[in-house]
């Protein structure tokens, strides 16, 4: 069985679109965790563009699952976290355009320490994840940095075009999949992912959460929130 890990970005993207204060991502994270959702995840951008340091306090004070802050290894963010102490950080590589997503971590890349910044977070108590390509070389650099868990980037096959495409995909990340068995680390998946294509990843067996939140909340706006995470919980079990 895999869980719900409810992203609430969403709210944030369209506070910012409406210039306003609401909807505000903690009241949502709040009813996500009323409706069933295992944890609350979170992106932390460099520019705060959505989500804010202000919000970060009141899911702190609000999340009674997890915490989940997926966010770039920059010096500034690394000390938000750690003095918030959220219950996981998934680290990812953000860009100089603010709308782009953050994106997999290239270990071969960056000259960064991850070694050091995994060490930081581990030392105040903080679980540390990597997000990463689909490929066992990725996820053997994570385990190098001492992460406990990798959030595959599923996009490949969330927006394949085919269905030998999709098959393809799915057999690679079928393989990461392994090589994270091998590495003894907690298999997480990400991006793109929907109440139409979640089944084929929920039957390898393989993942421990999936991080889902524009399909849910997309749902939620026609059958409510409640409705909306019964039903991928539904496929998630």
């Amino acid at each position: 069985m895999s869980l719900l890990t409810f992203n609430v970005d969403m709210a944030a993207l369209l506070r910012f679109a409406s210039r306003q204060n609401e909807p505000d991502p903690s009241q949502l994270a709040m009813l996500g965790e009323l409706y069933g959702a295992d944890a609350i995840s979170v992106q932390f951008r460099r520019d705060r563009k959505y989500i804010r340091e202000r919000d970060l306090y009141l899911l702190k004070g609000i999340v009674k699952t997890k915490l989940i802050i997926e966010m770039p290894p920059n010096e500034d963010a690394l000390g938000k976290v750690i003095e918030l102490k959220p219950h996981t950080v998934i680290l990812a590589a953000d860009h100089a355009d603010s709308d782009s997503p953050l994106s997999p971590i290239d270990f071969n890349s960056a000259p960064v320490d991850y070694r050091s910044i995994t060490d930081q977070l581990q030392a105040v108590g903080i679980e540390v994840g990597y997000f990463v390509e689909p490929a066992p070389d990725e996820i053997k650099g994570a385990a190098k940095a001492g992460a406990s868990v990798v959030v595959l980037n599923c996009a490949g096959y969330t927006e394949a075009r085919s269905v030998e495409e999709a098959q393809a995909e799915l057999d690679r990340i079928d393989k990461a999949a392994q090589s994270a068995v091998k590495h003894n680390l907690s298999l997480y998946g990400a991006r793109g992912l929907h109440y139409k294509n979640i089944k084929p990843l929920v039957e390898l067996q393989s993942f421990q959460s999936f991080l889902i939140g524009d399909a849910i909340v997309a749902r939620a706006l026609l059958l409510g929130l409640k409705q909306a995470i019964d039903d991928m919980q539904g496929l998630l079990k």
